[in-house]
């Protein structure tokens, strides 16, 4: 008896034709009687792996099936033929139902609603591109070759506005091979390879977009509007208020989007060595490991109790178990729709996008936030901290280097210091 795949244990193991890499076995810890038969590819270095049920108990009749399999598969393998050949609309189909199974509303623990959305799109992308009753086995090796070109003549959505983006629908096709393909023994023959490509290094330092000042006031005035336009419904026109609310409360904190959607009223906290003036403006947020990107939970000091008190005055549900955006039908948090819907009809109203040519979601909320703070001189070390990033980060995304305007900043005047860098150069570098 001994171990064999996945950590099951092998009994009576008899090989096929004398091939150590072709067997029949039964499997120890379970009920089953069957033979199943398991077959690795030692020779063609595609490294697939194939394990079925005989489906009879008999070792004779098992043997049988399986020295027929071990001729199909060779066959087949001498013929570049698929085992079992799959359509590119049957292999995003089982890809998609594998992520679905996988979907939860905790940080790194599975895929979550937004990632499974974003799937969806690219696995349309991936069917337009090859064509949906194209079949797997059957694609050249140069097959994605052709898609960066294809991507930025506009198909498949709109034309990409960054190399990075194909870059990384690309990284999702090889996924979606890779995960039902290989994982699932599906294939047999060559996989099509993912070309490289070339991300222009200024990518590389990509600064988010964040609404500029004027595009701020823009945003702002529009969002007024629709939250003050009359609606045939008084729900909708509160969840149009409480929208607002959350914006202005992503706008003055940089708490990321996934995060503040599942904020609770526990979660808020006046921080008591605030001077009284101090505490009428400022709250302390407590972003929960649960609902947190980088899994880990962290405090926001941030400019946002009168829009909370406004908030409390609209809400049905302020209790401290309650959420700070969630339907006033039943208090559970706001759908993906309203989110989308109340964000599309904002920017719509604005025409920004239009005028502009640059797009913005509820992340340019963070990135607006993130490049005023550091414009109004906060440091990067507490600016870090406080929005729950790194420096590199910021330095990356959001920082723009002005030495002209950071001289007082670099030589603060400290009183313990017992030579200035003036006296230091004249005592070092003046001709006396």
């Amino acid at each position: 008896m001994e171990r064999g795949e996945a950590g099951k244990l092998v009994l009576d193991k008899t090989n096929i034709f004398g091939k150590d890499n072709c067997y029949i076995y039964k499997r120890g810890g379970t009920n089953s009687k069957n033979w199943q038969f398991y077959y690795w590819d030692a020779d063609g270095g595609e490294n697939f792996r194939i394990r079925k049920s005989l489906k009879t108990n008999d070792f004779a009749l098992a043997q049988s099936i399986a020295e027929q399999e071990y001729i199909q598969i060779k066959a087949k393998i001498q013929n570049n033929e698929s085992i079992n050949p799959i359509t590119i609309a049957e292999l995003t189909e089982a890809f998609l139902e594998k992520k679905k199974s996988q979907i939860s509303p905790l940080p790194h623990d599975g895929v979550t609603k937004d990632s499974y959305r974003v799937l969806k799109n690219r696995r349309e992308k991936l069917k337009e591109y090859l064509g949906k009753n194209s079949r797997v086995d059957q694609l050249r090796r140069d097959a994605f070759a052709n898609y960066e070109q294809w991507r930025m003549d506009g198909r498949g959505g709109n034309v990409p506005q960054t190399k990075t983006t194909i870059k990384t629908e690309l990284s999702t096709f090889k996924s979606i091979i890779q995960t039902i393909a290989i994982n699932e023994n599906r294939l047999i023959s060559r996989l099509p390879d993912i070309p490289k490509i070339r991300v222009p290094r200024r990518e590389g330092v990509l600064r988010r977009n964040n609404f500029r000042e004027e595009e701020l006031r823009i945003f702002l005035k529009a969002m007024n509007e629709w939250k003050e336009e009359k609606t045939s419904r008084p729900t909708a026109a509160a969840h149009r208020k409480i929208v607002a609310c959350a914006i202005e409360v992503m706008l003055n904190s940089g708490i990321r989007f996934g995060a503040a959607k599942r904020i609770r009223w526990r979660n808020i906290r006046v921080n008591h060595r605030d001077s009284l003036q101090q505490q009428k403006y400022y709250r302390i947020i407590t972003v929960e490991a649960a609902n947190n990107k980088t899994g880990k939970e962290y405090e926001c000091n941030c400019e946002v109790a009168m829009v909370l008190k406004l908030l409390k005055g609209i809400s049905r549900f302020t209790t401290p178990s309650d959420y700070l955006f969630c339907n006033q039908r039943d208090g559970r948090l706001f759908s993906s729709r309203i989110w989308s819907d109340s964000w599309e009809e904002i920017i719509k109203r604005s025409n920004l996008e239009e005028e502009t040519g640059r797009r913005f979601s509820y992340y340019s909320l963070r990135h607006t936030h993130a490049t005023n703070a550091l414009a109004n001189r906060v440091p990067l070390q507490l600016l870090a901290s406080n929005m729950d990033t790194s420096t590199k980060y910021i330095q990356d995304h959001y920082y723009h280097h002005q030495p002209e305007i950071l001289t007082a900043e670099l030589n603060p005047e400290k009183k313990t210091r017992k030579l200035t860098a003036a006296e230091m150069y004249d005592m070092y570098f003046t001709d006396k």
